[in-house]
């Protein structure tokens, strides 16, 4: 009778909440944020409604915990980083497989993938992580004034690895042993990183163009 008043979880605030969050991320993916309801996440869940409120404040709150990345990715990423820079291209590879095939890993970020395709605020995230994780940090570790092309392009490769390869599981990328896929595209990579960039496009060829425009308008001159 003590317990009849009593607010609140009933069982471990963790278990509970990984099972809410595991049910929300596999409903914003499959139905987008209008078509995921607070009261069916609960039902699937096996919770009771309220306990999204008291855990997650609101539907924001929840999608924003479903779009974390999962646990040990951004770990790993910055282990790659410390890879010698001649070596750095294949090692990504290998991060990012290692990370899709881990089950539990895999689920968390096919349902990034999935939503963010139709969700604003989920593609928003993702470039977030991309940006703070992937690009920026891999840009941050190259001493070169090509950065910011490089670290996108070497993004747009491993985002495109992980769209072929695990959500729309295209044949025959998607049988390739891992040790062909790091074969074929860890050079790709590594060029991206380290190699000349073709067709002249590159930070550097259009800063003094920008700079010198700027200065002859100051200068007002036409």
């Amino acid at each position: 009778m003590a317990d009849a008043g009593r607010r609140g979880p009933t069982e471990d605030r963790g278990v509970a909440m990984d099972r809410i969050v595991h049910v929300a991320r596999a409903s914003f993916a499959e139905n987008g944020w209008a078509g995921t309801s607070l009261r069916a996440v609960a039902r699937d869940a096996g919770v009771d409604a309220r306990l999204i409120a008291y855990y997650f404040t609101d539907k924001s709150a929840l999608l924003q915990a479903c779009l974390q990345p999962p646990p040990g990715y951004l770990e790993g990423i910055a282990a790659v980083l410390r890879t010698p820079l001649r070596r750095r291209g294949p090692a990504l590879v290998r991060n990012l497989l290692a990370a899709w095939n881990n089950p539990p890993t895999a689920i968390v970020l096919r349902s990034i993938i999935l939503t963010a395709a139709h969700e604003p605020v989920a593609l928003e995230r993702l470039q977030l992580v991309f940006r703070n994780s992937m690009i920026g940090a891999v840009a941050d570790s190259l001493d070169d004034d090509e950065r910011l092309v490089r670290g996108g392009l070497v993004a747009s490769q491993l985002v495109g690895l992980s769209m072929t390869r695990y959500v729309w599981r295209l044949e025959p990328i998607r049988r390739l042993p891992d040790e062909d896929v790091i074969s074929l595209i860890g050079p790709t990579i590594q060029r991206y990183l380290t190699g000349r960039l073709p067709g002249g496009t590159s930070v550097t060829d259009l800063q003094p163009v920008m700079s010198t425009d700027s200065h002859n308008a100051e200068r007002g001159v036409g």
